[in-house]
């Protein structure tokens, strides 16, 4: 999925463009836009599970690297765990390498067709070197 990263929704998300692997099991990429939330370093949600249930995510095999997602991501819960690859363009601070974020819960407040709702950490992975701060200002 192309991902172009949105506004801020929340106070803490930022935005910029965004590309993201297929939602359904193609090698196509489609638009998207991406925010974040939590704290800059942090895996997202406090650790009650959220709408999936997942607890610990900042321990394997999340890392981390955790989305809430709309509901074409997140498909009524059958979404839960479920793999995107996704690469930020449009913004200087892009690196342009591909992440790849598993969905572990749900998000209520969609800026796109396709909306990931990243933790800080997931975020801040598409900046280039040092730029994450740069890019989640953006």
């Amino acid at each position: 999925l192309a991902a172009v990263l949105a506004a801020a929704y929340v106070s803490s998300a930022a935005a910029v463009n965004l590309n993201t692997s297929a939602v359904s099991y193609s090698s196509a990429w489609l638009p998207a836009r991406a925010t974040w939330y939590g704290a800059p370093n942090g895996a997202g949600p406090d650790d009650n599970g959220g709408a999936c249930g997942f607890k610990h995510v900042n321990q394997y095999p999340f890392s981390s690297m955790t989305s809430c997602g709309n509901q074409p991501l997140f498909k009524d819960g059958k979404g839960c765990g479920s793999c995107y690859q996704i690469r930020c363009s449009g913004d200087r601070s892009c690196s342009g390498n591909i992440e790849t974020v598993m969905i572990t819960d749900m998000n209520y407040y969609p800026v796109a067709q396709y909306h990931f709702d990243l933790s800080g950490t997931a975020f801040g992975a598409l900046a280039k070197s040092g730029l994450n701060e740069k890019l989640r200002h953006s």
